[in-house]
């Protein structure tokens, strides 16, 4: 099953497939995803984030599961526990905005939950642990980051690399570009977060 959680802003909503799609609308998110149009299979959080009016809304529209204000957790990581079996978990938003330490929270649950992936207009971001490509796309920019030390490789990309001990605290992988149809990327163990970015 490939979920769908809305949790945010910068989204064009248009370019994302929600079909059999099981589609969960996080705090404000699902009142910014009924208002598109994007019909939801429930709705979860504290709702902090709208008033009565909007809540009453989102409630008339959809199932609800409102949680405490105060918790030991975040609206985002309750809703992740109601992926169960996921192949896949897209959280549309949460990248941008003011709140960074949602952002840095949010990072956080992509490590402990490695199907996650985080989407929104200008970044698209992921988590791997083997050997993959990556196609020429819109995104321009392309970063790697070891969440665990590794060994890794880079063919097809304007920075190369071969057998570089990538450590945690090295930002030498930032800013790349693919200048081929693919880019390959070779891991020898670890784990890396990837960050693909259009332009600046």
């Amino acid at each position: 099953m490939e979920y769908v959680l809305i949790i945010g802003h910068d989204i064009d909503f248009t370019k994302i497939n929600f079909k059999e799609k099981y589609v969960i609308g996080v705090d404000e998110g699902a009142y910014i995803a009924l208002q598109a149009g994007i019909p939801l299979d429930i709705a979860i959080g504290d709702f902090d984030s709208v008033d009565q009016e909007k809540l009453a809304y989102i409630q008339s529209q959809t199932k609800v599961i409102v949680l405490p204000e105060k918790k030991n957790d975040t609206d985002t990581g309750a809703a992740l526990r109601l992926c169960k079996d996921a192949s896949r978990i897209l959280i549309l938003g949460g990248i941008q905005g003011k709140r960074i330490e949602h952002f840095i929270a949010n990072l956080m649950l992509m490590e402990t939950h490695p199907k996650v992936e985080m989407l929104d207009n200008n970044s698209h971001m992921y988590i791997m642990d083997s050997s993959f490509t990556i196609k020429k796309t819109e995104y321009r920019f392309i970063s790697f980051f070891a969440l665990r030390d590794t060994i890794i490789s880079l063919d097809g990309f304007a920075y190369p690399l071969t057998n570089y001990y990538l450590k945690n605290t090295d930002p030498l992988t930032i800013s790349n570009e693919i200048i081929k149809e693919r880019g390959v990327v070779t891991l020898k163990g670890g784990r890396v977060l990837v960050i693909q970015s259009k332009e600046d």
